[in-house]
């Protein structure tokens, strides 16, 4: 019998799914900044956002969805603007709405340390995990990413 989860095409939205009940734990924390410091020779080193192991071990599951393709004019386009920042709208979103809205926010991160924090801090992370398990336990839906 094949694995199901290379047969399905689905591997990647369960993967990020695994991450909900962390994402939903109080407790959690995306990561920490880490402040500038002077070092002994005088230079100074810009603070930064490290994620922590948590957030890492999504990234790594989210970089199965992340695929090349002009993220900037989809931001900025009526389709990439009726689901970012609105976790509401997620809740219906597709696979490849999903792997559209992940390549975004980690490649904004790219320009702007703590972008991915402020996407967790505002629930889009854990609405794109909680609708990621809703597709991958969904038969009826074909699989896009």
């Amino acid at each position: 019998m094949p694995n199901e989860e290379v047969s399905d095409g689905r591997g990647p939205l369960r993967r990020l799914a695994r991450h909900l009940s962390v994402f939903e734990s109080p407790a959690f924390r995306f990561g920490s900044w880490v402040p500038s410091q002077q070092r002994d020779d005088g230079v100074i080193v810009m603070g930064w956002y490290d994620p922590g192991p948590e957030a890492l071990a999504f990234l790594d599951d989210a970089r199965a969805l992340i695929t090349p393709f002009d993220w900037p004019a989809w931001a900025s386009g009526p389709e990439g603007q009726a689901l970012i920042g609105h976790p509401e709208a997620v809740a219906s979103a597709s696979a490849d709405d999903l792997r559209k809205l992940l390549t975004t926010y980690v490649r904004s991160e790219r320009f702007g340390d703590g972008t991915l924090e402020a996407v967790f801090a505002s629930g889009i992370l854990t609405a794109i995990v909680r609708r990621a398990g809703v597709l991958a336990a969904d038969r009826r839906t074909p699989s896009d990413p």
